[in-house]
């Protein structure tokens, strides 16, 4: 074989502007090409960036195909002639501008940081020209603009060029990059126990709206049915002695009895459920028990109408805070006694009261011993359309020594805990997260053999790892005093940290999340039959799995594996992977890599479906989101057939949705 035959484009080597030499990197040429079209098109325009990306690689295939070297201005003028060649005029004129402005401010500014922190603001400018700010408030517009130096100063100053280099490209998303630098904390489950008052107050909720100016992500309040159920007992036993003093002071025997020694009694009791024969020796005939009986049922009518105005006040409070992303879960449904099953019945009424909450997602979380009149009311929800989703204690991953695991409306958990003895998840969060762009990963290795695929994937996932280390010292070197809100009772153990200390330690207690993207598209690269599909998926899941185990055993740190299900994050990286694979059928013919719940179609086989889901899930320890959409015409009848069926086969997390 001639040597010419052998000749690749990835054997040419770059020659930089400074005279460094680096590897060829044809992912770099796409991008820049799409940065280019994302400033003049607002219509897709991926078939044009891959052809013209194309066009570039060819064109270097013949004309540099004795050469051993090529210089980064030479690319440019090929990517600005093919432009010109395929008539995008106004694409050439973008990158042709973008490159002036970058000579001019390596002219300007001899350090390299400082030319390279120039392109925050220019970032700034693009964004107005792309018309991505147009409908924005001043404050708005501030907010994006301090975000945009917020990141460029963290890519430039924070992180290692590897890292940020791997993010642009696409190979890994880090998903808290606008804010990690100053601190913000990602998706936290908040402690509320020390805040029980003995009325329904709005301060209660004020405190958590205040702490979501200091997380970037999702607040979780988990089991507010307890915390309600504490408070209602507690009303309850209030409003039944006054309600009961008025009774016996209008019929005139009030001051024949031991007020006192009542108040004493109803203080002893656990339940609204007591026997009103523990009052015998106050109740004189069958008139005063009448008293007693009335008091008791009016008392209990008080209070379920307290909580009914306080829990829309809290569910209006949250739904409309105002905070840039304004995402809660709260979940109830685990609270079996009688207080809890009159908090989780108001709750519900006012879910059905109100219009869908898209900010606020409820969870409620399904036992053995689930109230079917509640389960029911759930059902019922689920059909009208409000943002309900459902998690199973029965599953056995999500309970351990006397506890549960709580999950965030992204089916996103913390439970295990490999750094200290206690595992459970409140007030535990996760302090930030990366994904893996495993979509390149099927594309790069669809011919290839297996063992090149498993090799890239871990230098991939060290990378990640790396990178999530780099954020936690980032954000543990904060003191105490950064966090007015948050860390005042919110988070475990962080009354145990002075003011002046360094957040650290209670950064310990949470988890690093290393996320997987694409993997529907990547096993479908790599296997065309479905059933071995499923076995590489088991395959790269397990294998991430254990290289997170290795990673909290070797850092000291919680790493956990889940599955990327936000969207922003699978737009972006299927984005970059149309400029430069193209569109593939089933694959990148989409607006973003899909979740692995797509795989199953939940239909005549969904008890074989969500038995797969059992095993994914119980393999991904930081959480896997699965949404069945439901025809219509669904009764509730079917959708408790589901949850039956759910929990019989070990399914952790489920959202129900009625396609619209």
């Amino acid at each position: 074989m001639k040597e010419k035959d052998k000749w690749k484009v990835e054997d040419l080597v770059v020659v930089k502007r400074s005279g460094q030499r680096v590897e060829f990197n044809s992912t770099k040429i796409a991008l820049a090409i799409k940065k280019s079209f994302d400033q003049v098109s607002t219509t897709n325009s991926e078939k044009q960036i891959n052809k013209v990306y194309a066009d570039v690689l060819l064109y270097i295939q013949k004309n540099y195909i004795d050469r051993k070297t090529i210089n980064v201005e030479d690319i440019q003028d090929i990517i600005e002639e093919r432009l010109k060649a395929n008539k995008y005029e106004e694409v050439y004129k973008s990158f042709n501008e973008y490159r002036e402005r970058r000579a001019a401010s390596r002219k300007a500014f001899n350090i390299k940081q400082q030319h390279k922190f120039v392109k925050a603001i220019e970032h700034i400018i693009d964004r107005n020209k792309e018309g991505k700010n147009i409908s924005s408030s001043p404050n708005d517009l501030l907010l994006s603009f301090g975000k945009t130096i917020s990141c460029e100063y963290t890519k430039t100053y924070v992180l290692d060029n590897k890292f940020v280099r791997a993010h642009e490209e696409g190979n890994i998303y880090i998903h808290n990059l606008d804010y990690f630098n100053l601190g913000k904390i990602s998706s936290t489950h908040i402690l509320l126990e020390n805040k029980e008052k003995e009325e329904f107050k709005r301060d209660f909720i004020l405190k958590t709206i205040e702490a979501k100016k200091e997380i970037d992500g999702e607040i979780a309040i988990d089991a507010l049915d307890d915390i309600l159920a504490s408070i209602f007992l507690k009303k309850y036993k209030k409003e039944f002695y006054l309600l009961l003093n008025s009774y016996l002071k209008i019929v005139g025997i009030l001051d024949y009895i031991n007020s006192k020694k009542i108040e004493e009694i109803i203080e002893k009791e656990a339940s609204i459920n007591f026997d009103i024969n523990i009052f015998n020796q106050f109740i004189l005939n069958e008139k005063v028990k009448e008293l007693f009986i009335l008091a008791k049922e009016d008392a209990k009518e008080k209070t379920k109408k307290e909580l009914l105005v306080f829990l829309e006040d809290i569910l209006n409070s949250l739904e409309e805070n105002g905070e840039e992303n304004p995402k809660y879960t709260i979940s109830i449904g685990a609270n079996e006694t009688e207080e809890g099953r009159i908090c989780n019945t108001c709750y519900l009424e006012i879910l059905d009261k109100l219009e869908r909450k898209e900010n606020i997602t409820t969870i409620f979380k399904i036992a053995k011993t689930s109230d079917i009149n509640l389960l029911n009311k759930v059902s019922n929800l689920i059909i009208e359309g409000k943002n309900i989703a459902l998690s199973f204690l029965t599953a056995s991953y999500n309970q351990k020594e006397n506890t549960h695991a709580e999950y965030f409306s992204s089916g996103n958990r913390i439970f295990e805990n490999e750094v200290y003895e206690e595992v459970g998840t409140q007030g535990r969060m996760i302090v930030s997260s990366v994904s893996v762009n495993m979509g390149r990963l099927g594309f790069k290795y669809e011919k290839k053999k297996r063992k090149e695929f498993f090799e890239e994937l871990e230098e991939m996932l060290d990378l990640a790892k790396n990178c999530l280390v780099t954020i936690f010292e980032t954000i543990g070197n904060k003191n105490k005093d950064n966090y007015k809100h948050i860390l005042n009772g919110n988070i475990l153990d962080d009354d145990k940290l002075e003011y002046g200390q360094k957040i650290r330690k209670i950064l310990k207690k949470g988890v690093l999340n290393l996320e997987l993207a694409g993997l529907k598209e990547c096993v479908s690269l790599l296997e065309e039959d479905s059933e071995k599909q499923k076995k590489l998926l088991y395959e790269i899941i397990s294998f991430t799995k254990e290289k997170c185990k290795k990673y909290s055993i070797d850092s000291h740190l919680n790493f956990i594996v889940s599955e990327t299900s936000k969207y922003r994050p699978l737009h972006k990286l299927i984005a970059l992977d149309k400029a430069i694979y193209g569109m593939r059928k089933n694959i990148t013919d989409k607006d973003c890599y899909g979740r692995l719940d797509t795989l199953f179609k939940f239909k005549k086989d969904i008890k074989e479906d969500l038995h797969e889901i059992g095993l994914l899930q119980n393999l991904l320890t930081g959480g896997h989101l699965v949404q069945i959409n439901l025809s219509k015409n669904t009764n509730p009848k079917e959708i408790l057939n589901i949850i039956k069926i759910a929990e019989q086969e070990n399914v952790g997390f489920l959202k129900l949705e009625i396609r619209k």
